[in-house]
Parts: C-alpha cells; sequence; structure tokens
C-alpha cells in the first residue's frame, strides 16, 4: 500500500480505498435498507394509518396508539411480560452457568455430556410449544403423570392454569439453555489458571474460588447473557400464542364490548 502510495496521489488514493471499502460492505449495506431500515418505517407509517391489506391505508392519527394505551389487556400484555422476563431471566442465566461449570469439570466421557445438553436447543419454536404442550397437558400430561405416579401427588393445571401459566412457560424456556451453556463454557475455560493457583495457594476453597474468581473473570460474559435473555424474553410470542389460543379473553372482551362503529354486529 506504501508502494502504491507513491505513484498515486493521495487524493486518489483515499478515493480508491473508499470506494473499495464501500463495495465490500454494499451487501450489508442492502440488506439493512431494504431488511431492517425499510420495514421499520413502514411499520411506523402503517401504525399512524388505518390499513387492512385489502384497502388503501387511511391516515388517522395516533389513533392506533390512543386505542392501544386505553385498552386494558395491552397493559395486561406489559404485566405477564415483565412478570416473564423477572422470572426467566435470572434463572436462565443461573442454570446455564451451572451447567457450564458442571461440564467444565474434567470426567470421562465430557463431549458427550456437552452434546446431550446442546442438543435440546436446537429444536425451537412450534416444535417445543407442542412438546411441553403433552408434556405439562393437566390431563394425560408426563410430568402430572410421574406427580402422580411417584409421589400420589395431583399436578397443577400448568398452561390452563391461571397461577402457574407463567411458571409454565418459564419452565419451557430452560429447554433452549444450550447456547448460553456454550458461550458460558467458553468464558470458563478463557479465565486465566493461574488465578485459581494463587487462591488455592492462599487457602480458598472452591466456593471462594468461585465467587472472588470466576464470577469477576466472566462478568462481561454474563452482562451480555443479561441483554440478549431480556431481549429474547420480551420477543416471546409463538410459544405462546400457539398454546394460549390466539387471544381467547381478546375475543371475549370484544363480544361484550364491539369497537365504535360496530355496536350492531355481534360476532358469532
Amino acid at each position: 500500500m506504501a508502494q502504491r502510495g507513491a505513484f498515486l496521489p493521495r487524493s486518489k488514493l483515499a478515493w480508491r480505498e473508499a470506494l473499495a471499502f464501500y463495495a465490500f460492505i454494499s451487501p450489508w449495506i442492502f440488506g439493512f435498507l431494504a431488511f431492517t431500515l425499510y420495514p421499520i418505517l413502514a411499520s411506523f407509517y402503517y401504525s399512524l394509518t388505518q390499513y387492512d391489506i385489502v384497502n388503501p391505508p387511511k391516515w388517522i392519527g395516533v389513533g392506533n396508539y390512543r386505542e392501544l394505551f386505553t385498552d386494558r389487556l395491552f397493559w395486561q400484555s406489559i404485566k405477564v411480560t415483565v412478570y416473564f422476563t423477572a422470572l426467566s431471566v435470572p434463572l436462565g442465566i443461573a442454570a446455564s452457568l451451572g451447567l457450564a461449570v458442571l461440564l467444565n469439570q474434567k470426567v470421562p466421557a465430557l463431549s458427550v455430556f456437552r452434546t446431550l445438553y446442546y442438543l435440546p436447543s436446537v429444536i425451537t419454536g412450534v416444535a417445543v410449544a407442542l412438546l411441553f404442550q403433552w408434556i405439562l397437558n393437566p390431563d394425560f400430561g408426563l410430568v402430572n403423570y410421574l406427580l402422580f405416579k411417584l409421589f400420589h401427588i395431583k399436578g397443577p393445571g400448568w398452561f390452563y392454569d391461571r397461577y402457574w401459566a407463567i411458571p409454565s412457560f418459564v419452565l419451557m424456556s430452560l429447554w433452549g439453555l444450550g447456547g448460553p451453556m456454550v458461550i458460558y463454557l467458553a468464558a470458563l475455560q478463557n479465565v486465566p489458571t493461574e488465578l485459581y493457583e494463587a487462591a488455592e495457594l492462599d487457602g480458598a476453597h472452591a466456593l471462594y474460588r468461585f465467587r472472588h474468581v470466576t464470577l469477576p473473570m466472566i462478568s462481561p460474559v454474563t452482562l451480555f447473557q443479561l441483554i440478549t435473555g431480556i431481549l429474547w424474553s420480551l420477543q416471546f410470542f409463538t410459544a405462546a400464542y400457539l398454546i394460549g389460543g390466539g387471544g381467547r379473553e381478546r375475543r371475549k372482551h370484544h363480544r361484550k364490548n364491539p369497537p365504535e362503529g360496530k355496536r350492531g354486529h355481534q360476532p358469532p
């Protein structure tokens, strides 16, 4: 590059480098504009209109937002989402870290155990929702069957009980611990062994070493897991939609309180 700069004017060389830079990142720029920025702007525009896909959009300003913020079901969904996040994120971080610590030990067939614990995270979405809908079924589910068979305990209603619904989804979220576990495992293996040796020479026991050496050294990874976990939990929708039936409560609400302009028409 220095030799080329000796024969080309500095401004021309800089122009060529800039052109090459934008040529290399042009696929990303196109993808960002077409699949990220445009959908965001279009969504914001359509949120200010009345649009049913069939008819042209009709400008209504902030009418949709006014209706949203005065809808009791919106605030109920916010409360439920915060409740789910407050349970699932700390539990997921603790469980994935615990698994990573166990799988970081020197035991026989370690690679087999790591593979087995990671495999469930490959299956996500609809398949997991249907699986747990059967496992936690209150009538013929596997969990309630084992509770009654082994401990003579009648299991809860799980997804069909208002008090157990969110804990059931939290339990289901633990199915995908494989990804966070692998990240924690990589972080644990990057902790310098000299720190453990120095702490051990000072007489620190295993729990003390974990608290004062391991946790501070992997704190950036914990912060990353916390942020990504919160983002994931706030977008948790597919399983709740499939298992919850797509808003039975909203349909009941609209039967009792039809929107303005539709008072004469009651849905069947």
